[in-house]
């Protein structure tokens, strides 16, 4: 008979094969070091796996909630970002779709965690929606340039981020550190040199001193392009659009590459690029989000950008 349950331990090895297999695609291949990386020390609140297993006990399934926190007028709430759904393809079907979402909310109930948040696909959105009420709640803007590849003298910090070099980043970090008055995923320097360190991506580290900006060059269909993973701002400080947009040429001198791709959210400082179209936009960028506790604060993000879930 087939069952639902949290996984008290999850064999990476197996569940990287599986989900690679099931995902079906040539762009698709989980890393099972990655996934590791991921589940545990991405966020640092940990991962809560609920898995699908056939009559002897084989994992057939999953879906995985990593926590994270947020902040909502100054008070941390508990949120969980739900990915990596799959079923095998001779599991697949609604009731072992449902058997799923219903675990993963019993899992928010017991764990005492008020948002959902879902960035998924176009294909996943109405998945997502019909079994756990994940409502579209903030379309990101997607921003493209070109920034010619200079040097500014106002930029301060241009290096690669180098894992091996902890106690400098996370000096370098806590002096960028979020407002705690922001409504948006905290970030200080423990947590952001953390968030960098898993081994899939390559990161660079841009700053003036108002502004940092971190950057990497991505690949799609073997075009590269510069992505904008976060434009953090120093507390108190206002910063102008010359500061930003020194560390956006910066990260495109950095990489040698002049087009860039940013896509989030950020009230607190001046974003470059122009928006792209609805009919050019890549992907949906719908970030997806159920509230569990709908009777407090409301949730409205001064910022959500691409290192704040799993994307970056």
């Amino acid at each position: 008979m087939i069952a639902v349950a949290v996984e008290e331990t999850t064999d990476y090895q197996a569940t990287a094969r599986l989900a690679t297999e099931a995902f079906a695609s040539t762009d698709v291949v989980f890393d099972p070091e990655h996934l590791r990386w991921l589940y545990e020390r991405c966020f640092g609140m940990g991962t809560t796996v609920v898995g699908l297993t056939d009559e002897v006990g084989r994992k057939v399934g999953q879906i995985a909630l990593v926590k994270q926190s947020v902040l909502v007028n100054g008070v941390s709430e508990t949120a969980a970002e739900l990915i990596d759904l799959f079923l095998v393809r001779e599991w697949r079907g609604s009731e072992r779709v449902q058997m799923l979402y219903d675990e993963v909310g019993r899992e928010f109930v017991r764990q005492n965690l008020r948002f959902a948040f879902g960035m998924p696909n176009a294909k996943a959105m109405p998945v997502n929606e019909r079994f756990f009420n994940l409502k579209g709640y903030l379309k990101l803007d997607i921003r493209v340039g070109l920034a010619a590849p200079l040097r500014s003298s106002r930029v301060v910090v241009d290096e690669r981020f180098d894992r091996a070099r902890e106690a400098h980043f996370v000096s370098l970090f806590d002096r960028y550190a979020t407002d705690k008055r922001e409504t948006g995923v905290p970030w200080d320097g423990a947590s952001l040199y953390r968030r960098l360190t898993g081994q899939k991506f390559q990161y660079a580290i841009h700053a003036t001193e108002d502004v940092l900006l971190i950057s990497s060059l991505r690949r799609k269909r073997f075009v590269p392009y510069v992505l904008m993973c976060a434009y953090l701002r120093r507390q108190g400080a206002t910063p102008i659009s010359a500061e930003v947009n020194a560390v956006t040429r910066a990260a495109s001198a950095f990489w040698r590459w002049p087009f860039y791709v940013y896509a989030g959210l950020n009230k607190t400082l001046p974003i470059p690029g122009l928006s792209l179209p609805e009919k050019l936009r890549p992907s949906p960028m719908l970030l997806q989000v159920r509230d569990f506790a709908p009777e407090r604060p409301k949730l409205e993000f001064d910022r959500f950008q691409l290192i704040d879930f799993d994307f970056a």
